[in-house]
């Protein structure tokens, strides 16, 4: 599986727009932008050489010890001495190496090649991404620490599959497709689709997404971190949700009822009292955001939900329970 990370080569306009939403903690580097890294005491990066210089360099990776892995549809290649990796389609047929491509190398690309990670592309057959340090979650290790992460991670993760989104791109839920950085815990998205309508029941939610692409890196896992997990995703629906704040996605899309659906297929313990006020409280807390959108002012009455909706979500599901309101019956109290 690819391990990349997003990376733009346009202007320094759109540059700033990706790395917003893409907020994945690494440097992006264009073309006019001069790389400051040195791999192995070169100064210039891959990118700003001459297209025959790029040429010997995609030629050199296509050794046995440079192959990262390959899937379905292609081969994919350490490029030594930089940060980038070579995808090459696998049935590629009378490939007599890199010489046939000249004038053929691509920095022409499309908002889907971006949300792919591709930063060029040579002819229809071959793209250069960058290498992500890190594992694919189906592989790594310690699965356990993929449900406890910091809540930058899963949010920056959402930001992401929003922005995708938006440009009708889709992630294609799995494990596999996301990388885990044990460094500096980034969880990076690797494969988007282009949305087909005609998929009536394919998961689109961004929340939702997340959710089931970590749980399908394990069989069977800890149920407090699974609930850890679901919490951590209900805490990104109530920033959204927050009374003055314009969401980052369309608040119609934010399918939480999906989310708990998804939790419920996979739990297998019996919730306490306080699971069903957080449901009924987490709807409540999504219409009137609704309200605020539409012009209504509902700003108590919104932080207060929001307040008792966190305080439960403490409380029944984060693995840090130090909720006060631990010793409330909170299915006594009215809202």
């Amino acid at each position: 599986m690819l391990q990349i990370q997003p990376q733009n080569f346009n202007d320094t306009a759109q540059i700033k727009q990706l790395a917003k939403m893409f907020a994945v903690n690494t440097n992006i580097q264009t073309k006019q932008v001069k790389d400051e890294v040195s791999f192995s005491g070169r100064e210039k990066d891959l990118l700003d050489m001459s297209e025959e210089q790029i040429l010997e360099k995609l030629e050199s990776a296509l050794k046995p010890e440079n192959k990262l892995g390959e899937g379905g549809e292609s081969r994919v290649y350490k490029i030594p001495q930089t940060n980038y990796v070579l995808r090459i389609r696998r049935n590629l047929n009378n490939f007599n190496g890199f010489a046939d491509y000249k004038n053929m190398l691509s920095f022409d690309l499309s908002v889907e090649d971006k949300i792919n990670h591709t930063v060029a592309k040579l002819g229809e057959d071959s793209s250069i991404m960058t290498f992500l340090p890190g594992t694919n979650c189906f592989l790594y290790k310690n699965k356990k620490e993929l449900f406890k992460l910091p809540f930058e991670s899963y949010y920056n993760l959402y930001k992401q599959m929003c922005f995708a989104k938006e440009n009708d791109m889709i992630f294609d839920c799995c494990a596999a497709n996301l990388i885990y950085n044990p460094q500096d815990k980034s969880l990076t998205a690797i494969d988007f689709y282009k949305d087909n309508p005609d998929f009536i029941f394919a998961p689109r939610s961004p929340l939702h997404l997340i959710f089931s692409a970590i749980n399908s890196s394990v069989m069977d896992i800890d149920s407090k971190l699974r609930k850890n997990l679901f919490g951590s995703l209900l805490n990104i629906a109530l920033k959204e949700f927050e009374p003055g704040v314009k969401p980052i996605q369309d608040i119609t899309q934010i399918h939480v009822s999906s989310l708990f659906r998804s939790f419920e297929n996979h739990n297998k313990e019996k919730m306490p009292a306080q699971y069903g006020i957080l449901k009924r409280t987490m709807k409540d807390i999504k219409e009137l955001k609704l309200k605020e959108l539409r012009g209504q002012e509902v700003t108590v009455e919104l932080n207060g939900k929001i307040k008792v909706a966190k305080s439960i979500v403490k409380q029944i599901l984060t693995i840090d329970n130090t909720s006060l309101l631990s010793r409330l019956k909170l299915w006594d109290c009215k809202f």
